[in-house]
């Protein structure tokens, strides 16, 4: 992938804009952890960050609440 592909980008950012911003600052803490593309390898954090997202590398979104209140259990469980 030598471009960025700025229309994927600019629709995920236009569509989903609070899921974006919070998804963007999780994958960026945990990037090095991440397969990243050869091409993405020199950009900036940000824009492997977003490109991963346009890509559907990265799945984000809300969880369910019977999800939820299963880690809430499984916490209490632990503590």
């Amino acid at each position: 992938m030598k471009d960025i592909e700025i229309a994927k980008i600019l629709y995920l950012a236009k569509s989903k804009k609070y899921e974006v911003a919070c998804a963007s600052f999780d994958v960026v803490d945990h990037l090095f952890k991440l397969d990243v593309p050869k091409g993405l390898k020199r950009r900036k954090s940000s824009v492997q960050t977003l490109s991963m997202l346009a890509d559907e590398k990265v799945k984000f979104g809300y969880d369910r609440k019977e999800a939820v209140a299963v880690a809430d259990d499984d916490e209490n469980e632990t503590d």
